[in-house]
């Protein structure tokens, strides 16, 4: 167990304090943009939620956070000019592939850390709209109608859907594998555009309206697909360019 940890511990040191620098700066960005329309639309009439939630470009700041984080991830192993990062992995007491399904496993705890991360802010949020519109303008089922209505926070929390919560397990595992097989290909001299791929992807198709079943269906088709690919990858794939 003392050598799984201690395989875990490398992309935990070189990633923690920027991941979570990165989740400071998206809730502060969040919440600023958040309470700026939030205090215009108390002064000049009220708004909706989810228009308050939609105009203030969450789901951007989200986005941008969302692809900073798959940088960092890409990069634990990556072999930069000078670096002897081969020679590090080749002494850990684990073979290689076994070490990068290992940063595949922490890669996947780390979105689900940012998801949640973000979920709590917009809950807040939202708690903030309660509190500063008056009662007239709200009542209890405020907050979780503004779920069903708006496509970035239903794609957060999906509630009942289950191709959502399906579509999102799936986007977690993909991104969790190709993150860690990005490096792997560039050490072994290839390319992997894998990542790249699904990143973008989630970045465009991440705020869908309820009921887009065939959309969740697509895209949880895809992100399995990349998650067997990079599987396969790291246990099979050519260990060079020849």
């Amino acid at each position: 167990m003392k050598r799984y940890f201690s395989v875990l511990m490398i992309a935990a040191r070189s990633t923690i304090y920027k991941i979570t620098g990165l989740l400071l700066l998206m809730g502060a960005a969040e919440a600023a943009l958040f309470y700026r329309l939030l205090q215009k639309s108390a002064a000049e009439g009220p708004a909706p939620l989810e228009s308050l939630i939609t105009r203030s470009r969450l789901s951007l700041i989200c986005g941008l956070a969302f692809f900073l984080l798959c940088v960092i991830l890409s990069l634990v192993g990556y072999e930069f000019s000078g670096s002897k990062t081969r020679y590090t992995i080749q002494r850990l007491s684990l073979p290689e592939e076994a070490a990068v399904l290992l940063w595949a496993f922490y890669n996947m705890l780390c979105f689900l850390i940012f998801w949640a991360a973000q979920l709590l802010v917009v809950l807040l949020l939202c708690r903030l709209y309660i509190s500063v519109m008056e009662p007239t303008y709200w009542n209890r089922q405020t907050i979780f109608l503004a779920f069903y209505r708006s496509g970035f926070l239903h794609s957060l929390l999906p509630l009942e859907e289950t191709s959502r919560w399906l579509r999102n397990g799936a986007l977690i595992l993909g991104l969790g594998l190709a993150g860690a097989c990005f490096p792997l290909k560039q050490r072994r001299g290839q390319k992997g555009l894998a990542m790249a791929v699904l990143a973008a992807l989630t970045f465009i198709t991440f705020p869908q309206e309820m009921g887009s079943f065939g959309s969740d269906a697509i895209i949880m088709l895809i992100a399995l697909g990349t998650a067997a690919y990079s599987f396969y990858g790291i246990w099979w794939g050519p260990r060079d360019e020849s």
